[in-house]
């Protein structure tokens, strides 16, 4: 089983690949470039900088918004700490997880060190999508997250593991290796959400650690487990109590990229609608917020229940408020959006006090829409004359591609001129052209003093 799907990870030719397919790649990649550079200059990621610094891991590959390059290893790391620092990421939505930020920055780093085509690093991207998503659709089930365990984090390893095997040209057997070395690094749980830490981003660095160690591994001949899934000690028992069922693995079909969808707003996929939902009837409306009594959230079970969602503050971190709907309204009402300013300034006593006026609750129609695989919310405001206001978002709006660029443009001001802006789109645009990514990932370090 675990075979076959390694097999067919490593027959994915880019010249196999639908044009949809591969733009929606190309967005990926420049989405993960552009949306980790307001996280370039976290504490999270100089604190795993400065500890690969120590260890004198200096190279050649880029750290995106940095200057001075480091070893493959490190530079991946170092990349994938940033790229969720605001949750602008990628989603695949039906295994709940973020593919992009564990496995576009370990197939970069190693591409750039093995001075790899534009084609061959989207062939690589795509098939750690695709070990990621097909993996999730076995694991993750409806109650996953309910004892705190986050699906993405448990899934991330399979992406970066599959995306490094292809960076290093391993056959089938090799990449089954390495998938199973992988599954013994699958972990994460979520208590973040109430803590504020920046777990849930040291998550992704870990995951993107173990997943090109366990490829690495598997270069050198190291094996695991074939079994690792549907054995009776292995992954599905372990998190389903069950054997599973496995067909998602090598069933035919599309591709999971396909699937994945690029967040416009900073926050939680849960709670993504909520502040689509708030924004409109802001701008529609112009509510006077002194008039207001109370808000309902009305969302489905799942958008109800997962880990963090129902947090009406006082919030920690920047973490605990991109994951509560009660901060998306707050601040979609005070501010008129929900931003990365806003997320920044978590600790907003306006934002703060009026979250305590904001109520998530069960909505029928909302929870229809779910049976779909439509994620919605109806955020009604209740006036103190009696009034209720109310903008029902019946599933969430994603980031057209015009908005990856945007975004690009939008972060990349504080870092690079505007030639250098324009040289990166350039070749993003290009990037099934480009012999060497080096060309495109050498133009993430700054050029502004």
């Amino acid at each position: 089983m675990l075979l076959e799907l390694s097999g067919r990870l490593t027959r994915i030719k880019f010249d196999e690949l639908p044009q949809t397919t591969v733009e929606k790649t190309r967005l990926a990649i420049l989405n993960f470039l552009g949306g980790s550079l307001p996280g370039a200059d976290a504490e999270l990621t100089l604190s795993e900088k400065r500890i690969w610094e120590e260890q004198g891991c200096a190279g050649t590959c880029t750290l995106i918004g940095h200057r001075g390059g480091m070893s493959p290893f490190a530079a991946a790391a170092v990349n994938a700490a940033m790229g969720q620092v605001f949750l602008q990421e990628d989603c695949h939505e039906k295994t709940l997880s973020h593919p992009g930020v564990a496995v576009i920055p370990v197939v970069l780093a190693m591409g750039q060190a093995r001075k790899a085509s534009g084609r061959a690093v989207m062939e690589a991207v795509v098939s750690g999508y695709e070990a990621q998503g097909r993996i999730g659709k076995c694991l993750i089930k409806p109650s996953f997250p309910k004892n705190g365990l986050r699906p993405a984090s448990f899934l991330a390893p399979f992406g970066a593991a599959a995306g490094a095997s292809r960076m290093l040209g391993l056959n089938a057997e090799g990449m089954m290796r390495a998938l199973s070395i992988a599954a013994n690094t699958a972990s994460g749980v979520m208590e973040f959400v109430n803590a504020g830490t920046p777990d849930i981003c040291i998550q992704n660095c870990f995951a993107a650690k173990n997943g090109m160690a366990a490829a690495l591994m598997a270069a050198n001949g190291l094996a695991g487990a074939p079994t690792i899934f549907e054995g009776r000690f292995g992954l599905g028992y372990a998190l389903l109590n069950e054997a599973g069922d496995w067909a998602a693995l090598t069933a035919d079909g599309g591709y999971e990229m396909d699937e994945t969808l690029i967040k416009i707003h900073p926050g939680c996929g849960h709670v993504l609608p909520t502040a689509q939902a708030a924004e409109t009837l802001m701008r529609r409306h112009k509510l006077n917020l002194r008039d207001v009594e109370k808000v309902t959230v009305g969302v489905s079970k799942g958008g109800g229940t997962f880990p963090g969602v129902d947090n009406r503050g006082p919030y920690l971190g920047s973490i605990s408020a991109m994951m509560s709907h009660q901060f998306m309204v707050s601040a979609a009402l005070i501010r008129g959006e929900v931003g990365i300013p806003a997320v920044k300034d978590f600790a907003d006593p306006e934002i703060n006090a009026f979250a305590r006026k904001v109520f998530v609750v069960f909505d029928e129609e909302v929870e229809r829409e779910s049976q779909n695989h439509r994620v919605g919310a109806r955020v009604t405001a209740v006036l103190k004359n009696g009034e209720r206001i109310s903008e029902y978002q019946k599933d969430t709006s994603w980031q057209t591609p015009e908005g990856v660029v945007a975004r690009m443009r939008a972060f990349g001001r504080t870092y690079f001129s505007d030639a250098r802006l324009e040289r990166i789109l350039a070749l993003s645009d290009r990037l099934p052209e480009l012999d060497d990514i080096g060309a495109l990932t050498e133009l993430f370090e700054p050029d502004l003093a």
